[in-house]
């Protein structure tokens, strides 16, 4: 009786431990009841908009950074997957991309709440997106920088 008490806590804990993850990672302005259950819908990019990806790596942990940018101006959109999973929101105006992140890191198997904050600009020639970003999580700052990039 005693192993499966133990074996129903873990469970418990492992799937509060993907529930605050999903949470952090899909609904961060939304009641946790109504994030878990709704199904999170997908932003798809509209006309003029492009799609820039680009890999950032840290101490043998990498991110997928994907934006969604509005050439002509307005509000930008996208996720981060690999070691950190979230999504983010920003704005492109007058050459000038600023936004901020929200969202779960997992190092270590276990999530723990993470926030980012970006500038940047495009290279409409190079196609590239430039991005400085400020991350924050489990008391840590870190500060780097990463090219996006787009076809």
């Amino acid at each position: 009786m005693t192993a499966f008490l133990l074996v129903l806590l873990i469970l418990v804990a492992l799937g509060s431990n993907e529930a605050v993850g999903y949470y952090f990672t899909h609904c961060e302005d939304r009641e946790l009841m109504d994030c878990l259950m709704r199904e999170v819908e997908a932003d798809e990019a509209e006309e003029g908009d492009v799609v820039a990806t680009g890999v950032y790596e840290y101490k043998g942990n990498a991110v997928t950074v994907t934006m969604t940018i509005p050439l002509g101006g307005g509000g930008v959109t996208g996720v981060v997957s690999g070691t950190c999973e979230g999504s983010f929101k920003g704005n492109y105006g007058d050459g000038a991309l600023t936004g901020s992140m929200s969202g779960v890191c997992a190092p270590f198997f276990i999530n723990i709440p993470a926030s980012a904050t970006f500038v940047g600009s495009v290279n409409k020639s190079a196609k590239t997106v430039p991005v400085t970003f400020t991350g924050r999580g489990g008391g840590i700052t870190h500060e780097g920088a990463m090219v996006l990039t787009y076809p």
